[in-house]
């Protein structure tokens, strides 16, 4: 009997010994609230790779996902980070890179088959061309089980994502529950220097815009007032500004941009439209026209000139990308004592109240390389959307919009018309159909060249982007966003 017990003893010790042996499969459980819900990674190295645009002269700086180090916000996101390690057994191996290592490096090494990072963070230019040579996983279709795309909150609104579409898919995300990163990646606000129009003999253009009077006539008004001249040399300009961000904004400002009519996604180029004519006198008429003198020739070409004098006090007006304003490259919050950031004057074809603003890409844009589907994607995921939950502090938008309005603005109707501005912002498909894409409103700011004419040349060109990288673009919509209406 004895002999019986042990060596159903041993039969025990042995089966135990067998299944210790084995290893046990990794339990996901995602929970699109932010919980550490997975059961751990076993110390994983997850390597994230950052690298932004600056777009201006400035000097790149040290920074965690965007954040300055050194800045509380930083210091929040490494906290978060290190939350995210202990609750899920992993190893965030944070790389910075400037955009001139990183941008060729990327793709190149994607293409040889070298896998550069789990998790990409950076300036979206280059997505739609990664996402057409398979270099990217489909956050839909590849991702879906483990990110919440439609939580716009946390990861953008449709108009705002529309720079990473293609086919079917979206092929990147934005840090939208975060202050600061996306709110410094569009352009083109109208950016005064209160103190200097003050001084100049000009009014108050948030006072003419709470009147219901913010438009063209009332602007050029503006303009004249502000242009101060001391014998031949013109001291103080009315507006300087790169041609194609003005003429870009003064077209928006009539209701019409490369592919939106009326506030509304198009799938024919808003160009054609007669709203147009209109708006392409109104910028011959600042540039060329009677109020010529008022606008500032010299620094047109550079952005960074007009930027520079901006800064200098040498014009009361300008358009320009926000991230020339505020945040990690802003000199005119670092040059300009007051300054006021205003939705553009309107044209005649729209509400007093319209808003518009334009974007060529998004400075940052979280994006994950296709070589992580063969190890990690599933880490990858949840990591990020761990990450980037709201920061401490910062729980809901109206908290970022109470930081945004503290830190970026002089006026709360400041921050209103800048959100505003935001909410109503389009995509110039400047940086995935090309930069020909601009042709027709840079030539109504830099030639006398009838409109029809240039919609003449210019309309098998257009044609052509709107059946190739607009067109991919723009039918994401029907499988992301179905129940947003557009204009067939």
């Amino acid at each position: 009997m004895k002999k019986v017990i042990c060596l159903f003893l041993s039969s025990l010790l042995l089966i135990a010994l067998i299944s210790c042996g084995q290893a046990e499969e990794e339990v996901f459980d995602v929970d699109f609230n932010g919980e550490a819900v997975a059961t751990g990674f076993d110390g994983l190295e997850i390597k994230f790779l950052s690298s932004f645009y600056s777009g201006n002269n400035n000097v790149e700086s040290d920074n965690i996902l965007g954040y300055p180090v050194g800045t509380g916000l930083s210091d929040l996101v490494s906290e978060r980070i290190k939350e995210v390690e202990t609750n899920y057994d992993c190893n965030i191996n944070l790389e910075y890179k400037t955009w001139s290592d990183f941008s060729s490096a990327f793709s190149s090494g994607i293409a040889g088959g070298v896998t550069p990072c789990e998790l990409a963070f950076v300036t979206s230019f280059d997505i739609y061309s990664w996402a057409k040579a398979g270099y990217l996983a489909g956050i839909n279709n590849e991702l879906g089980d483990y990110i919440d795309y439609t939580n716009s909150s946390k990861w953008g609104e449709a108009t705002l994502l529309e720079c990473v579409f293609y086919k079917d898919d979206l092929y990147g995300l934005l840090p939208a529950a975060w202050p600061d990163l996306i709110y410094s990646s569009f352009g083109y606000p109208l950016v005064a220097n209160m103190d200097l129009i003050s001084t100049s003999g000009g009014d108050d253009p948030r006072e003419l815009y709470e009147q219901g009077i913010w438009n063209w006539a009332t602007f050029n008004e503006q303009l004249e007032k502000c242009t101060v001249v001391e014998g031949t040399e013109t001291r103080v300009y009315g507006l300087t500004a790169h041609s194609p961000y003005f003429s870009e904004m003064i077209l928006g400002s009539n209701g019409i941009a490369l592919a939106r009519i009326d506030g509304k996604v198009s799938l024919r180029c808003g160009f054609f439209e007669s709203q147009l004519l209109a708006a392409a006198d109104e910028v011959r008429h600042v540039i060329y026209g009677p109020l010529a003198y008022t606008f500032d020739k010299i620094s047109e070409p550079d952005p960074n000139v007009v930027t520079a004098k901006f800064c200098a006090e040498e014009a009361c007006y300008s358009f320009m990308p926000t991230k020339f304003v505020f945040g990690v490259w802003g000199d005119v919050a670092q040059s300009v004592d007051n300054y006021a950031i205003l939705r553009t004057p309107v044209g005649p074809d729209v509400p007093a109240d319209h808003a518009f603003g334009i974007y060529d890409g998004m400075t940052y844009t979280l994006t994950f390389p296709t070589s992580t589907i063969n190890h990690n994607i599933e880490a990858a995921a949840i990591v990020a959307d761990a990450i980037f939950e709201p920061l401490t502090g910062y729980e809901t938008i109206e908290d970022v919009k109470a930081y945004m309005t503290h830190n970026n603005f002089f006026d709360d109707r400041d921050a209103e018309a800048f959100y505003d501005i935001l909410d109503n912002a389009a995509y110039n498909h400047f940086y995935s159909a090309g930069g020909a894409v601009r042709n027709i409103s840079a030539e109504i700011g830099r030639s006398d060249t009838p409109v029809s004419e240039l919609l003449e040349r210019y309309e098998s060109e257009v044609n052509g982007f709107f059946e190739n990288a607009v067109g991919d673009m723009l039918q994401a919509y029907a499988v992301l966003y179905p129940d947003l209406e557009t204009v067939e």
